[in-house]
């Protein structure tokens, strides 16, 4: 058998794209800042207004169940007021109630169809039911209408980043950030949309910027250190994700990510170390297990290498790359029957550079 050494280095240096559904996300406000959406009704003195005003004060105090009834109240006096209907829709939606919601904000639609923020709010419902064609379809009618809420342009920057529109998402974070120029999560999900067109430069200042803005959003230091890595800045790379972890402490993605600096560093047994704390944070997260292998391979600790190309295995069957890095360790212990058998399985898994030792295995 005529079989050449390699050694395949799969390296993850995972981003996160923050979704629309996060928990991380700003809070949604009230109200829009538009005039069609004045928060309070200025005539007073009327049963109607009066308990409507009430609702609203109590929303903003965060007391959604007394709001709605509120709300209720301001409805019976007066059937005909939409923004009664859409805000007690809204104090459901705050509730989880997203189907009892969706009922009142089409109600307020039909009593007045210009009502955009009805519609942005009746997108966000669809958007927790993990609906996105009816998130979507109702965030562009709000918008349409000249809703200018900057969360509306982000999450559907958010949805355009995910049906990999990556130009049309960095024009929907841009919007957002215009709206409200302290809009974290925008510049970071648009750094993540121009590192996909390969504008990394473009990407790092977005990073930086959501980091400056917000210094306890730990996955946008974590991105930082992920294009800084692609722009050759191993420094800069390694002070982000140890910023990243500073603010997390728990974030094994950026303990993998900085393991992999450490690798092409050379400095393994700092990459060792990483690897298995994030490991200690995440004992399925197959990558970290898989680099892992990688090192001790490097450091021809064969026998350990198995162990941690055997785990990520374990985790996940369809991981091509680790097959191919185990069949190379495979081949080290002169196992030369499984370093095929692990080849074939990459080269099915769609890893193109195993494509070139299976032949070898067929002589």
């Amino acid at each position: 058998m005529n079989m050449k050494r390699i050694f395949f280095l799969s390296v993850t240096m995972l981003f996160f794209l923050n979704q629309g559904w996060s928990q991380e996300n700003p809070d949604l406000t009230l109200q829009d800042t538009t005039s069609q959406d004045t928060t309070l009704v200025v005539v007073q003195g009327q049963e109607d207004e009066i308990a409507y005003n009430e609702g609203i004060e109590l929303f903003k105090a965060n007391k959604y169940e007394a709001s709605i009834k509120k709300f209720t109240e301001a409805i019976f006096h007066n059937s005909d007021f939409p923004k009664a209907f859409m805000n007690r829709g809204y104090a459901k939606m705050r509730l989880k109630e997203y189907g009892e919601a969706i009922v009142d904000l089409d109600s307020a639609i039909y009593k007045n169809d210009s009502l955009a923020l009805a519609y942005y709010i009746k997108g966000r419902c669809y958007d927790f039911m993990k609906n996105k064609e009816k998130a979507m379809e109702n965030y562009f009618i709000a918008e349409k209408k000249s809703c200018k809420r900057a969360n509306l342009f982000y999450f559907m920057g958010v949805y355009e980043f995910y049906a990999e529109k990556y130009d049309t998402a960095i024009i929907y974070f841009t919007k957002a950030i215009k709206q409200d120029s302290k809009h974290a999560f925008a510049y970071n999900d648009r750094g993540s949309a121009k590192r996909k067109i390969k504008d990394i430069k473009g990407a790092i200042k977005d990073y930086e910027k959501a980091t400056s803005i917000d210094k306890k959003l730990a996955v946008a230091y974590d991105n930082l250190s992920v294009v800084k890595a692609i722009d050759k800045d191993t420094t800069g790379s390694i002070e982000a994700s140890n910023q990243a972890i500073a603010v997390k402490p728990d974030f094994y993605i950026a303990y993998n990510n900085r393991g992999s600096i450490y690798f092409f560093l050379k400095k393994y047994d700092k990459a060792i170390a990483d690897f298995k704390k994030a490991i200690e944070y995440n004992k399925d997260y197959s990558y970290a297990y898989n680099n892992l292998g990688n090192v001790k391979h490097k450091q021809k600790d064969y026998k350990g290498a198995m162990e941690a190309f055997n785990k990520a295995i374990a985790i996940d069957a369809n991981y091509g790359a680790a097959y191919m890095n185990r069949a190379t360790t495979k081949e080290m212990l002169r196992d030369e029957k499984g370093a095929c058998a692990d080849w074939n399985k990459a080269v099915e898994l769609g890893v193109a550079q195993a494509k070139q030792f299976v032949g070898g295995c067929e002589e």
